[in-house]
């Protein structure tokens, strides 16, 4: 928005009149940069330009335009209306504003610029249309000289450094509607800190044509686009972003059914060298048209940069956050009765230590994640548990991992996942011989380093016999069975089938005894499966798993 205001103060000094450094300008029409600026009238006051100067101001290349603007200083400038229109693929844009006004311009710079509002349509290619009313707006430090750098500019210096544009920009509210009002959308304040940047290895205007032709699906796709849009994203710095009140409304299918989505903040803040500093939306809910609710009280993203959620296979973020999430949808495919209804009390993760394309350190976790089984009926996915008397599933989880460069491992400790009325699981692995390598760009070195790796222990723990007991309960009743009679068959059945499927050997045997010893009192089950040396994956594809097994120090625990 502010880009335009700019470009539209600069439009009317090319048929000024000069009085004793004031100057009146009425009915001038300009293009500039694809934009034709209309504005019936205008006043400027103690200024430092003749008309004849001001009628020059934009002509020549960029070096000789910054040159004029450098000297362009004035007391204030009025413009009651002014508009705008530009015609690209197919849409025509057409901006209106409504009392223009700036103060204190110095050296090309403006101290303050207001407006009382703007308005502005957009006629798309298609026949649709909407319609954007913006309320108030207010900017402080607008550098006109860098604006022009970077939009009309082309960097020839790759280390160009960024400078700044724009001090703070703030608008009321901000409303937008489409052609057959199916989507209104309104915000409230809208703030802008803080805005440096430079100019663009390719033009803006030459970037957006090849988007707005770029298919790539075909062979002929721009193979320079994407490393243009991540120099885009490079060459934009922003202190701080602030949207708050923001509520989307619009009809559904049927037309009677609306939906609804609000969100009360959105904010991102140290955005510079192509990665955000701090993301984050807050209070956001949805009413759908087909009366689902969603609910989350904040979501956060943390050093988040952006050139890898285009070239990256796994986007780099340095932490990602879920708080209060809810939700209660409908859910056709079981039955028309049947809802999905679920609740988390956050998630969070964490990764440091970045090194080409993953980190080498995380943890995350999740805290309550609730599933209401009874609420879907009975289905095949949920009939077994609802027979085991749970009609909702309580689950948490934790998992970490780290790569130590010094002793070339990689461990994993711990996954674990705790079920309320269930019983805890958790695994410790760690791997040696990795290498650096297995975090390289190039998946065919990734993968070699990958595959030179070793597996050098396992540790499982078992812990709380809930589900267990559950089980041997429901079987008892159904095979109308004591139940002492029943758990001790199982227990028995079980240790020879674990044995029996880990090779049989004595090693398999001794897991067998705990897991039979663990079903007759479910308290706590450990196995550790440990190696000096390794088990490498050339050792997994030659050994039977049996032979593999008997090569490890095996530790197998249950406490009785």
């Amino acid at each position: 928005m502010l880009l335009a205001a700019g470009a539209a103060l600069l439009a009317p000094f090319a048929a000024l009149e000069a009085a004793e450094g004031n100057l009146v300008l009425d009915n001038v029409t300009l293009a500039l940069g694809g934009t034709t600026y209309r504005i019936p009238h205008m006043e400027l006051t103690g200024a430092t330009l003749t008309a004849a100067e001001f009628g020059d101001l934009l002509k020549g290349d960029e070096k000789a335009a910054d040159g004029r603007l450098a000297r362009l200083s004035a007391k204030s400038l009025v413009i009651p209306a002014m508009t705008a229109e530009s015609v690209a693929g197919g849409e025509t844009a057409r901006m209106s504003y409504r009392d223009v006004r700036a103060e204190d311009i110095r050296a090309g710079r403006i101290a303050t610029l207001r407006t009382a509002g703007a308005e502005q349509t957009l006629d798309k290619a298609d026949g649709g249309s909407e319609r954007i009313a913006l309320g108030p707006s207010a900017a402080k430090g607008v550098d006109l000289r860098q604006l022009v750098h970077m939009s009309l500019g082309v960097r020839l210096d790759p280390q160009e450094a960024l400078k700044p544009a724009i001090d703070e920009e703030s608008v009321e509210s901000v409303t937008l509607q489409e052609k057959d009002e199916r989507v209104t959308v309104k915000t409230g304040r809208i703030t802008l800190k803080g805005v440096k940047g430079r100019a663009l290895a390719s033009r803006p205007s030459e970037i957006m044509e090849r988007l707005e032709k770029y298919e790539p699906d075909k062979s002929a796709a721009d193979p320079a686009l994407l490393k243009d849009l991540i120099d885009a994203v490079s060459s934009l710095d922003v202190a701080s972003i602030e949207i708050r009140d923001i509520v989307a409304n619009g009809k559904g299918e049927p037309a009677d059914k609306p939906y609804a989505a609000k969100l009360g903040r959105l904010s991102a803040g140290r955005i510079a060298n192509g990665t955000i500093g701090d993301f984050a939306f807050e209070d956001f809910s949805l009413q759908s048209s087909d009366g689902g609710r969603l609910s989350l009280a904040r979501f956060a993203l943390r050093d988040a940069r952006l050139a890898s959620f285009f070239d990256n296979p796994i986007p780099l973020i340095g932490h990602i956050e879920a708080k209060g999430l809810s939700g209660d949808l409908p859910d056709i495919r079981a039955s028309e009765t049947s809802r999905m209804k679920f609740g988390l009390a956050g998630a969070e993760a964490d990764f440091s230590d970045l090194r080409e394309i993953a980190p080498t350190k995380f943890s995350a976790r999740m805290d309550d994640l609730s599933i209401d089984i009874a609420s879907r009926g009975e289905t095949p996915s949920t009939a077994q548990f609802l027979a085991l008397g749970y009609r909702n599933l309580d689950l948490s989880a934790a998992l970490a991992g780290e790569w130590r460069e010094k002793t070339q491992e990689a461990v994993f400790a711990p996954l674990r996942v705790v079920g309320k009325d269930m019983g805890a699981l958790s695994m410790n692995v760690t791997f040696g011989d990795v290498s650096g390598a297995v975090f390289s760009a190039m998946p065919v070195v990734s993968k070699a380093a990958a595959l030179a790796s070793s597996l050098r222990s396992v540790a499982l723990t078992v812990e709380g016999g809930d589900l267990v007991d559950r089980v041997l309960a429901l079987e008892a009743k159904q095979a109308k069975k004591p139940l002492d009679k029943l758990r001790a068959d199982y227990a028995k059945s079980a240790g020879t089938a674990v044995a029996v499927l880990l090779g049989g050997g004595e090693k398999a045997r001794r897991i067998g005894e705990a897991v039979s010893a663990y079903v007759l009192k479910p308290t706590r089950l450990s196995v550790r499966l440990s190696s000096q040396k390794g088990v490498g994956a050339l050792d997994a594809l030659a050994k039977q798993p049996a032979d593999i097994l008997e090569s490890l120090d095996v530790e197998a625990v249950a406490e009785r």
